[in-house]
């Protein structure tokens, strides 16, 4: 299992108001984590600096006490470990976009698909790089994680990498790494694909997004009567609503 139960019920959902909603509520939130996932500021787009505003979204910034412990994890700098200077030792040479799709097709690779139910015992564990890197397994989360340590370990800036949790309408849940190079935008995802432009991914929709500093939740834009789209407004609408118990 990729998810929790309930996220993964929450990532098939109709509109964001619903995601937000549910992850706000307490009593829903329990059946998450011991520590509920809870929004405690919505900032206006522009004063989030490099939000992944992707895929047809508004990424809109949240705090989320639901994941600390995993993106803390996820988060670890591997560049000194002799098997992380292994895996990208050939890449060294090569354009960023060349280092990319080595990442993408050595972890892929490497590191064969296996459950955190079957490798560890539970679900929804994201492993650090340096836990995928000893294990050689690892499901969607962790070889993204290691695929973003790679690419940290090779000069990326970590202002250009986000993990992102989403749906496939075909695959289903599922994680990607997106990474910003210049003015540019790539996908990293758990295929055997090489990474591509989010626009030719119309089939996945973002959910929720992790950087270095900050944390987002996306908002889908739609055109409104006068040609505006409102994506954002909706998000902040739901999440005060949210805020004060409505959506139960």
């Amino acid at each position: 299992m990729r998810h929790p139960l309930v996220f993964r019920a929450l990532l098939g959902a109709a509109g964001i108001a619903g995601c937000i909603a549910v992850l706000a509520e307490p009593a829903r939130a329990a059946e998450l984590a011991a520590r509920p996932f809870s929004i405690h500021s919505i900032l206006p787009r522009s004063a989030v600096p490099s939000a992944p505003s992707l895929f047809g979204t508004v990424a809109l910034q949240i705090r989320g006490q639901r994941f600390e412990d995993e993106w803390e994890r996820a988060r670890r700098d591997a560049s000194g470990l002799p098997q992380m200077q292994q895996l990208i030792a050939p890449a060294r040479s090569l354009t960023p976009e060349g280092q990319m799709a080595y990442v993408q097709a050595a972890v892929n690779r490497q590191i064969r698909w296996m459950s955190d139910a079957t490798l560890r015992g539970r679900h929804d564990y994201w492993a650090s790089a340096a836990e995928t890197l000893a294990a050689g397994a690892g499901d969607g989360e962790d070889r993204a994680i290691l695929k973003m340590q790679a690419l940290r370990a090779l000069g990326f800036s970590t202002r250009g990498l986000y993990l992102t949790l989403g749906r496939d309408s075909v695959g289903g849940p599922e994680t990607v790494l997106l990474v910003r190079v210049g003015p540019r935008a790539y996908v990293l995802d758990d295929t055997d694909a090489p990474p591509y432009a989010p626009e030719h991914r119309p089939e996945f929709t973002p959910v929720l997004s992790f950087g270095y500093g900050a944390s987002w939740v996306h908002a889908h834009v739609r055109p409104t009567p006068s040609g505006i789209q409102s994506g954002a407004p909706v998000a902040a609408a739901a999440a005060t609503a949210a805020s004060r118990g409505g959506n139960r």
